[in-house]
């Protein structure tokens, strides 16, 4: 199988997520496909599996406990290898996949030695706003104060694909950790299955996996519920374009890019920068 490994939501290499796409040459094992994502050991993996539409890539995306029906940085990354690998004659490639039976378009352009890829995520949801009374419960689990939050922003789950709760804070955010061990229960409570903790006005973020073991570098997912509660929240304008800053706290500092459309559609941009390609030999 031939992989490639890129590094998203940066122009250069050993920066940004990195991400490895990964080309079977037919469908694989559930096992098989978790077994290989744990063994290349990326926040996510990305499997692109051959066509049976003209035109329309099938996808299925993995982290190293699970699958994930979408994720922002491997539809990304993906975007620039697909365009790399299949149309490297084109300055601009729209792109389609096929992610758990919905249909994500891209376009990848090439720009200065990498790539940038514009992904529209569509309608956002807004799932559900946390009262006041679980403020305190949800800073304890995040090793802050009720202080720290920004009370001028709300705490609600936003999903443009992945249900994110969106936490606010207005100091201290070097500071968050996860301390439940039941992280995902917990939050579940209001039907998020990430959290997603934001600095304002500076729009720094993290996100960690719900362990809280792993902090990941730079989440597209993340990104789009927090454009669009941006917007709806009136912090932000239509069609103004956003940048989001992630990573400092691991040393790859990423920016995501994005926006809301006058359709109510989320779009993120990020760059690819390509590190490595090889073959996984089973």
């Amino acid at each position: 199988m031939y992989y490639e490994h890129v590094d998203v939501f940066s122009k250069d290499p050993l920066k940004g997520n990195g991400l490895t796409v990964v080309f079977p040459e037919e469908m694989l094992p559930d096992d098989v496909l978790l077994s290989i994502a744990q063994e290349l050991k990326q926040f996510e993996t990305i499997f692109i599996f051959p066509q049976t539409e003209k035109g329309v890539f099938p996808c299925r995306i993995f982290t190293i406990e699970e699958e994930l029906p979408f994720a922002g940085h491997p539809v990304i990354g993906a975007g620039a290898v697909i365009h790399h690998r299949f149309f490297k004659e084109q300055q601009k490639q729209e792109i389609s996949f096929d992610l758990s039976g919905r249909r994500i378009h891209l376009v990848s352009s090439k720009e200065d030695g990498s790539h940038c890829v514009v992904m529209n995520q569509g309608n956002p949801q807004f799932i559900d706003t946390i009262e006041e009374k679980d403020y305190l419960e949800i800073c304890e689990a995040l090793c802050l104060n009720e202080e720290d939050l920004d009370r001028n922003y709300p705490l609600e789950v936003v999903s443009t694909g992945l249900p994110y709760l969106l936490i606010p804070v207005r100091r201290h955010i070097q500071d968050v950790q996860i301390k439940r061990h039941d992280f995902e229960d917990f939050i579940g409570k209001w039907r998020a299955k990430f959290a997603y903790i934001y600095e304002t006005p500076a729009l720094e973020c993290r996100s960690f996996d719900n362990q809280g073991a792993v902090e990941d570098i730079a989440t597209g997912s993340a990104a789009g519920p927090l454009i669009a509660s941006l917007v709806h929240n009136d912090k932000k304008a239509v069609n103004e374009k956003i940048q989001l800053y992630q990573g400092k706290f691991v040393g790859r500092p990423s920016v995501i890019e994005g926006w809301m459309t006058e359709e109510n559609e989320v779009v993120i941009q990020g760059h690819v920068a390509f590190f490595a390609s090889g073959k996984i030999n089973i």
